[in-house]
């Protein structure tokens, strides 16, 4: 990671002594999801590493010009991820101006003998389709344009998606860029300041069309999934408890807690004022005992908290939505086992439970 990405950090985290307070009060009415999406990517077996640091200016540059163009489009940031992938595989993100590999040109290698590049990216656009393919921003809006003509995109593999816009040789090879692209998406949009205000409040607009539904190790169409699956036992800054920054969603102890969106972890440490996490706390007990932070795109940052042992997760480690973060527990400052669970707009907590339906992830499910 950059000394930037580094600040940014240490910003968010330093001197904290969290303040979940881990008191269990009534159970607030469910929400049910529905049981229709289909599990996120699996890791790839032959995940490639590659950091921020290792990348050229004009990879940055190009990985710019996709998130860029996903934006204006209205892609959800899932779309971003898997156009990243893509051109990681198929160009290394460094846009061919000349024709190789039979006639295939640009960041994601497309071949104007398949069609690519006939349509005018505007009237009196004269230019032949190899040099339309050859500009990066045409390149991926072709891309999009034929990804969101693919039912279900958002809910299904990265590798199986990609290959149906592609018709690759090779489809299991973009499944191992997902980590890499995640962490792209959520470096370079790290510091946006082009989300909307509806967004900057903590709520995406949503249609019909992406509200769709998200249990454990589900996607929506958002990108995004619910962490556990229970019942809210505390809500958000309630009259009762104006400084509970989250909801707490009531679960088993050992209950797998899953990464609610793609991202890269940024804090995974004991937090308990008694300085062993390794134990029951009480709400005597200041601190979110085993607490695992992740950043996501444009701003958006998620807590978990109480867990039963060291996270699953270290820091600087990207996640894809649904991965294992740890176990439910009781750790810090906490009554009973349940998951503290945080989203963070620009640093500003907002409610969980309109953020997560919201993004098509409804919280508060009972167990089925």
């Amino acid at each position: 990671m950059t000394g930037r990405t580094l600040a940014i950090i240490g910003a968010l985290v330093a001197g904290l002594l969290l303040l979940c307070t881990g008191g269990i009060g009534a159970v607030l009415p469910s929400v049910t999801t529905q049981d229709t999406c289909s599990a996120p990517d699996p890791p790839a077996d032959s995940a490639v590493t590659l950091t921020i640091d290792d990348l050229a200016t004009d990879q940055r540059h190009n990985a710019t010009t996709i998130i860029n163009v996903g934006q204006q489009l209205h892609v959800p940031p899932r779309g971003w991820i898997i156009a990243l992938a893509t051109a990681l595989q198929e160009s290394l993100l460094h846009n061919s101006t000349a024709v190789t590999d039979h006639d295939s040109v640009g960041l994601f290698q497309q071949r104007p003998s398949s069609g690519w590049g006939d349509t005018p990216a505007a009237p009196g656009d004269t230019r032949t389709p190899a040099q339309r393919l050859a500009d990066p921003r045409y390149a991926a809006t072709r891309f999009y344009d034929k990804l969101l003509r693919i039912p279900d995109w958002e809910t299904r593999r990265l590798a199986d998606i990609a290959q149906t816009v592609q018709i690759s040789a090779f489809p299991e090879r973009y499944a191992r860029w997902e980590s890499v692209a995640t962490l792209l998406a959520v470096h370079l949009t790290q510091d946006t300041t082009t989300t909307s205000a509806h967004d900057a409040a903590g709520v995406l607009a949503t249609d019909e069309t992406t509200m769709r539904c998200a249990a454990p190790g589900q996607v929506s169409a958002a990108g995004w999934t619910v962490p556990v699956r229970g019942p809210i036992g505390s809500g958000f800054r309630t009259p009762q408890r104006p400084g509970h920054a989250g909801v707490d969603l009531l679960v088993a102890r050992f209950t797998v807690i899953h990464a609610a969106s793609a991202g890269i972890v940024i804090t995974a440490a004991c937090n308990a004022s008694t300085g062993n996490c390794d134990i029951d706390g009480n709400p005597q007990v200041k601190g979110c005992g085993w607490y695992v932070e992740l950043a996501h795109t444009t701003g958006l940052t998620t807590r978990y908290c109480h867990m039963v042992e060291r996270p699953a997760v270290t820091v600087g480690q990207t996640v894809v939505a649904g991965q294992p973060l740890g176990k439910v527990g009781s750790s810090g400052n906490s009554s009973g086992p349940h998951l503290h669970f945080e989203t963070h707009v620009n640093g500003q907590a907002r409610d969980p439970v309109p953020f997560m339906a919201a993004r098509g992830a409804p919280l508060g499910a009972n167990e089925p």
